[in-house]
């Protein structure tokens, strides 16, 4: 499943697998600071596809829908 999958709820925590998608994208996340084996906190969804607000380590990010489909994860 990807980060911005609905069956996420606010609250969950999620391990970061892997990364799909454009290059950019992935390298965007990876600069960012998200990298395999993140313990990401989603905090938080905008309503209709809006950005998704985590929580990782010490940082806050609003991740755009492109992004957070990009990044594979699983429940924690």
């Amino acid at each position: 499943m990807n980060l911005h999958d609905m069956t996420i709820k606010s609250g969950q925590s999620v391990e970061i697998t892997g990364f799909a998608g454009e290059d950019v994208l992935r390298e965007r996340l990876h600069e960012m600071g998200l990298r395999v084996g993140s313990i990401i906190t989603i905090l938080g969804k905008a309503p209709f596809g809006g950005p998704l607000l985590i929580r990782f380590n010490t940082s806050f990010l609003a991740l755009r829908k492109e992004e957070a489909s990009c990044a594979l994860v699983m429940l924690k």
